[in-house]
């Protein structure tokens, strides 16, 4: 069963973040969606799916489902208030996510997003007092070690000195040129 959560988990990533690449690239007629509208579209969707499991659990009962949210949400403004920082931060996240992708190539993309990892196990550390393993040590040091290999190798560095990021065809060829 793990296995198979662990395969759908990489699955809905990978297939999410090339769909993304693919939508965010793609030259078709008339201007792209915003991204800000696809990130309300999914949080939408994800109040909805909200709903509906709130509304299961309390037998399918609308009047026992509109209880529960005004405990929980409204009877609550204090720490319903302390959620909005972090939303608004997961929203400007959501919005950045679009720009990397309309930006980078999606290996890189997936590769660099990873640094999530990183950064949560260091502040764990540094800040929460957390202790890790020596393997989860060792995991970390392979992942920057990968998110490095990556970022280099997106580079072009010619013997004349000229180091471009991202390089265009045009570029590889004055680059090739030069060398």
């Amino acid at each position: 069963l793990f296995y198979v959560s662990l395969g759908v988990l990489v699955l809905q990533t990978t297939s999410l973040v090339l769909t993304m690449r693919y939508s965010r690239t793609l030259q078709a007629e008339g201007p792209r969606y915003l991204a800000s509208s696809a990130v309300v579209c999914a949080e939408v969707l994800k109040i909805v799916a909200c709903m509906l499991l709130v509304f299961r659990d309390h037998n399918f009962s609308v009047r026992a489902m509109n209880r529960v949210l005004k405990e929980e949400i409204f009877n609550k403004p204090l720490l319903t208030l302390k959620l909005a920082i972090p939303s608004g931060i997961y929203t400007l996240q959501n919005n950045l996510l679009y720009v990397a992708l309309s930006n980078l190539d999606a290996a890189t993309y997936q590769v660099t997003y990873q640094l999530k990892i990183l950064t949560t196990a260091l502040f764990s550390v540094s800040m929460l007092g957390i202790s890790l393993t020596i393997y989860q040590w060792l995991s970390l040091v392979i992942l920057m070690t990968g998110i490095a290999l990556v970022q280099v190798s997106s580079l072009v560095i010619c013997v004349s000195g000229q180091l471009s990021l991202k390089p265009t065809v045009i570029e590889q060829a004055v680059c090739f040129s030069d060398c």
